[in-house]
């Protein structure tokens, strides 16, 4: 099978030079990022994040004593929660500021400073990883796929989401007149991208879920019923995409390791 190719396109770093993807500090970028930003404020998920996170919920059946990594887990919403659950919890980010916000909301998450493609997190097998709108971020999304093989205990799952045939937007930054992507977004997946890399770079894909349709968003269903079951809010995403089927907001992929 002929490898997967993500073409690497121009992106800066703001003290006008231009490089490649490849060569971006995002380490960088993301440490900043959450100290320009408060994250952790009041109303901080939108109605169409807080379906996506109960769908993400549903999804993963978590059980007390799961060991759990949460890779990417920003302002921890999946970390809290698992824990919660009773999960022995690891939250691994590249921003050490949301990692202590992180331990002071809950002291029992094991909380990791590190890069997805080299989670240093070594010594350690989990029942469950979780990658959520992470991979859209990377460089070499096929980098950290392979790297999160080892962690994975024998039968255990890979739950990753990312944005549905996103359309990448750009703007063009005040400081140093080049283009940027919004929200830091370098790849656009479809169900079909997504099954092909993670077969190549060894895993099954069990299943892929399509969620959050944008009908109900952009008719302010999910905010003028804020409070609806869940299970008539997804009763509502599902008929949306029977009408239009192609205009879901995020795609979810489980998987688990190929045998050996």
């Amino acid at each position: 099978m002929p490898e997967i190719a993500f073409p690497i396109k121009k992106y800066h770093l703001c003290n006008d030079t231009q490089i490649t993807g490849a060569g971006m500090d995002y380490k960088e970028h993301y440490r900043i990022d959450a100290l320009e930003f408060d994250y952790w404020g009041a109303d901080q998920f939108s109605p169409t994040e807080l379906r996506r996170n109960q769908f993400v919920y549903k999804l993963c059946s978590i059980k007390e004593g799961d060991k759990v990594l949460d890779i990417g887990s920003g302002r921890g919403w999946f970390s809290l929660y698992a824990a919660k659950l009773g999960a022995r919890v690891t939250a691994l980010d590249l921003s050490k500021e949301n990692l202590n916000k992180i331990k002071e909301l809950n002291s029992s998450v094991n909380t990791v400073y590190g890069d997805a493609c080299a989670v240093p997190v070594t010594d350690e097998q989990f029942d469950l990883i979780v990658a959520l709108e992470v991979l859209e971020h990377i460089v070499e999304p096929h980098s950290a796929l392979e790297n999160w093989q080892k962690l994975l205990k024998p039968g255990a799952k890979l739950l990753v989401t990312v944005p549905y045939k996103e359309v990448i937007r750009y703007s063009l930054c005040i400081h140093c007149n080049q283009k940027t992507p919004v929200n830091a977004h370098l790849h656009s997946f479809d169900k079909k991208t997504l099954v092909k890399l993670f077969n190549k770079h060894g895993y099954w894909v069990k299943e892929t879920v399509l969620f959050c349709h944008k009908l109900p968003n952009v008719l302010k269903i999910n905010s003028l019923l804020r409070m609806m079951p869940y299970g008539l809010w997804r009763f509502i995403d599902t008929i949306s995409g029977i009408i239009l089927p192609q205009k879901y907001s995020y795609i979810a992929v489980i998987a688990t390791l190929k045998d050996k």
